[in-house]
């Protein structure tokens, strides 16, 4: 997948400055501003979201992600600029629509059970997939006649999710895909997208506050921060791209001495002859580099994607703390 993004009050175009083609757009948003009275829930934002994948759009409440989605649906009318799919302007464009399904935090519900609801979308959705739909019957457990009213707040979005995936959309948009499912049901949820992902070609766009929750399972993340995006990055690049090292010496070693073996070092911390060490670079450069002083002990430690984003932010002069509360 190609993502690019930007914040154009920030002017920040953090992943891929080239446009992609247009036939392999499928959510372009320009200049996308959305207001509510004094309140900016979007302040300029720009992106490009293209082929089947997932992407992951993280912030702290207020920061914008389900104004973002809500106006990717249709729900809102952007206050100014354009949200479009394949090309086309989303809002009251029922053909576009037609592609489209989004699951919101609080799913609402039309009738009082699953029959009625899918005997709904059937009529209403033209790829409706009813073999789906009953094979999502049977991972996630949900009575077809059971009320809907009366279903814990995991159990409604488990049914919004396989109403909407049924539906067997182009592109799909999930507010807090996973807020009030057990681990059963987020492992089930996330293998069902995938394999939706690669079978059918589907996009799918999840905003959530959990980095945790998207870290092994979307391509790419983008951090919205008070109507603007912060960063925006493919994960396996992210990865790859900073290190932490432990390493034990016969004698202290200090920062001046590991740098001038060409290592870029974002962390340093010693105690006696062993250095802990966050470096930008692939695991296997940083090695040869820091064996060239004949460590005792070296250790290439896997990283979170949560410390991957404090560190790439405090280079921005941000805090995580402060975008992820």
């Amino acid at each position: 997948m190609n993502v690019w993004m930007k914040n154009e009050k920030a002017d920040m175009n953090m992943t891929n400055n080239t446009e992609l083609a247009w036939e392999d757009v499928v959510l372009k948003a320009q200049g996308l501003h959305k207001h509510f009275g004094p309140v900016k829930a979007l302040d300029g934002v720009s992106c490009q979201i293209s082929g089947a994948s997932i992407f992951g759009l993280i912030g702290s409440n207020g920061a914008g992600k389900s104004t973002f989605l809500r106006i990717a649906a249709g729900v809102y009318r952007p206050t100014s600029g354009d949200m479009l799919y394949r090309g086309q302007t989303i809002y009251e464009n029922i053909s576009a629509k037609q592609q489209i399904q989004f699951v919101s935090d609080d799913p609402y519900f039309h009738f009082d059970n699953l029959k009625k609801m899918s005997s709904l979308h059937r009529a209403i959705y033209l790829d409706w997939d009813q073999d789906l739909y009953q094979e999502l019957l049977l991972i996630f457990p949900l009575g077809e006649e059971d009320r809907l009213d009366r279903m814990s707040r995991g159990m409604r979005r488990q049914a919004a999710v396989l109403l909407a995936v049924a539906s067997n959309p182009k592109l799909l948009l999930m507010d807090e895909a996973f807020d009030g499912l057990d681990p059963v049901m987020r492992q089930n949820l996330k293998r069902v997208l995938a394999r939706q992902v690669v079978d059918r070609q589907m996009t799918v766009l999840i905003a959530s506050q959990n980095l945790r929750e998207l870290e092994d399972f979307c391509d790419h993340v983008g951090l919205l921060h008070e109507g603007g995006l912060l960063f925006v990055e493919e994960l396996d690049k992210l990865r790859l791209s900073i290190v932490k090292v432990q390493a034990a010496f016969t004698e202290p070693v200090k920062e001046a001495t590991l740098e001038e073996t060409g290592v870029e070092l974002l962390q340093f911390k010693t105690k006696g002859s062993v250095i802990e060490v966050l470096a930008r670079g692939s695991e296997e450069e940083i090695r040869e580099k820091i064996e060239r002083l004949n460590p005792l002990l070296l250790d290439i430690l896997p990283l979170s994607l949560e410390e991957v984003f404090i560190y790439e932010l405090s280079l921005k002069s941000y805090a995580i703390s402060e975008l992820l509360r």
